[in-house]
């Protein structure tokens, strides 16, 4: 049997269609299907059941999934706790954060942050997901949310307030329009409190980022929820009043494996003076 062929199982198992399990692998689908009928053949057992326009794991299949879950699993712990020996302030660091925090606090800092340790290669990444630290997504998570999980480990980078803001000038005549996230299942929270926040407002356009959010109000289709420092420092925004502001304590969260590694310590530091400097821009 040939182990690589595991990563096949999995993709299909978690992907369902050859295509998107192809897409997962940077491969071609028919390459995906003869590496899974190589593994079947070899296992003498039927991995996947095709069912509609998609793959069925069959009960073999969950054994082999549930065995290379486990070798994934040792190997990237392996990757992370090599990487975390490296004792050289040096080498990439993967950050994600949502966007209007990496670009209003993140990289104007950076020239500076790079210039004291040019042998860092920084990898900035934006998206609502949910990046998996455990499986090497990223090496830092920049989150509203601390932790609960004991192999990460999270430093507060302080509170940071969150208000209604509007193009400066305009007057709502009847509902006040509201800029939301996309009508996906994921997004319902935000959106229901969005709704529920300003009961006489209802949401005339949607946007999958902070960036974009901001960017539609600032060309006044409605009034939308913007972090302080994005919002305060911005001549052609003005925030509503009445409405309150919301505070978040923001975490810079890394697996336990990397939080020594020197590379990631600096990073860390960076990010606390970054916040502190961004502290100055919000709302008292």
């Amino acid at each position: 049997m040939d182990w690589d062929d595991l990563k096949y199982v999995l993709a299909l198992h978690r992907a369902g269609t050859l295509v998107r399990a192809g897409k997962l692998l940077h491969v071609n689908t028919s390459t995906v299907g003869r590496r899974i009928l190589a593994l079947e053949r070899s296992l003498e057992a039927k991995l996947f059941d095709r069912i509609g326009g998609g793959y069925q794991s069959t009960p073999a299949a969950l054994r082999v999934v549930a065995c290379a879950e486990e070798m994934e699993l040792q190997a990237n712990a392996m990757h992370r706790q090599i990487k975390g020996l490296d004792n050289r302030v040096e080498g990439s660091v993967r950050i994600t954060a949502l966007d209007n925090f990496l670009d209003a606090i993140v990289v104007p800092a950076l020239p500076e942050f790079l210039r004291r340790h040019p042998g860092i290669e920084v990898t900035l990444e934006s998206d609502l997901r949910l990046f998996e630290l455990t499986e090497g997504d990223a090496d830092i998570a920049v989150r509203s949310v601390k932790p609960v999980k004991p192999e990460l480990v999270a430093r507060s980078l302080g509170s940071f307030p969150t208000g209604f803001y509007q193009r400066r000038g305009m007057n709502w005549a009847g509902h006040l329009p509201l800029i939301g996230l996309p009508d996906r299942p994921e997004h319902a929270a935000y959106n229901d409190s969005l709704v529920a926040k300003v009961p006489q407002g209802r949401i005339v356009a949607r946007a999958n980022t902070e960036a974009r959010i901001t960017e539609l109000v600032k060309l006044g289709l409605g009034i939308g929820f913007i972090d302080c420092f994005v919002g305060e420092p911005d001549p052609s925004l003005e925030r509503i009043p009445g409405f309150g502001l919301a505070l978040a304590e923001v975490w810079a969260i890394a697996h336990v494996d990397m939080r020594r590694a020197p590379r990631v310590l600096a990073t860390l530091d960076f990010l606390k003076d970054a916040a502190a400097r961004a502290a100055g821009k919000t709302v008292p």
